[in-house]
């Protein structure tokens, strides 16, 4: 689903650090993303996942530190503009437009599309063929929807401005096994398809499963990084960080 013609570009992360007031919730990290990749982030709850996805896509303040998208430094970028570079966010919870229908909360995910080359209707048939459900619920108002309707609405908002990097924070939270399982369908086909992923969860079986790589985080700093299939046979990591 990535632009085709657009030149494939790394995400770069050197020394990011986040305080909230005297609070460090992110500590001198560091890791990168390769076009295609597919890195999970992993951890314990205030680990400083969510906190890390915030400061990447300028939601919260950064204190330190440098990010590099490609060619474009972000740490220079304004919040509303980082996916005009090429980057789609997907938040914890959802956070759809209730009152709006489902084709209208996509078109809101395109509004960058006009900045960049167009092909909105491509990218909405894109969307609806990897969601049929969206399609066929097309005009329901988003608040009408199930839990798992709604996280596939938002996955297929971001997705509507054909990002090269998706970053996506707890897409499993609060659904059925069933949808669960769905979610990690679309994740594995996107990677397949070349869009390169940065994943947040506690579902430590779909990052393993969703990802190539993963970075363990642990008080806010990294503590751990290795390949998702070495990391999930690793003792340590599941004992101390997963709980398992």
């Amino acid at each position: 689903m990535p632009g085709e013609d657009e030149k494939a570009e790394t995400l770069t992360v050197e020394d990011l650090s986040v305080h909230y007031g005297g609070v460090c919730a992110v500590r001198s990290i560091g890791f990168s993303v390769a076009p295609g990749q597919s890195v999970g982030i992993i951890g314990a709850n205030g680990a400083g996942k969510t906190s890390t996805l915030k400061a990447l896509m300028g939601l919260v303040p950064r204190s330190g530190g440098r990010i590099r998208f490609g060619g474009t430094d972000l740490t220079k970028v304004k919040a509303r503009d980082v996916v005009r570079h090429g980057i789609g966010y997907v938040p914890e919870g959802r956070h759809v437009f209730p009152g709006l229908s489902v084709e209208k909360n996509l078109m809101l995910g395109a509004y960058a599309r006009s900045w960049r080359d167009g092909g909105t209707g491509e990218a909405l048939a894109e969307v609806y063929d990897l969601f049929p459900v969206l399609k066929e619920m097309r005009s329901r108002l988003a608040g009408a929807l199930s839990g798992g309707q709604q996280q596939m609405l938002a996955v297929g908002r971001a997705l509507m401005s054909r990002p090269r990097l998706i970053l996506l924070d707890e897409p499993s939270m609060g659904l059925s096994p069933k949808l669960v399982e769905d979610i990690l369908a679309v994740l594995v086909r996107l990677r397949e398809e070349g869009l390169s992923l940065l994943l947040v969860e506690q579902n430590a079986k779909l990052t393993f499963e969703a990802t190539s790589d993963c970075v363990v985080m642990e008080n806010g700093e990294v503590a751990m990084t290795g390949t998702s299939r070495e990391l999930r046979e690793d003792v340590q990591v599941r004992r101390i960080y997963l709980g398992l």
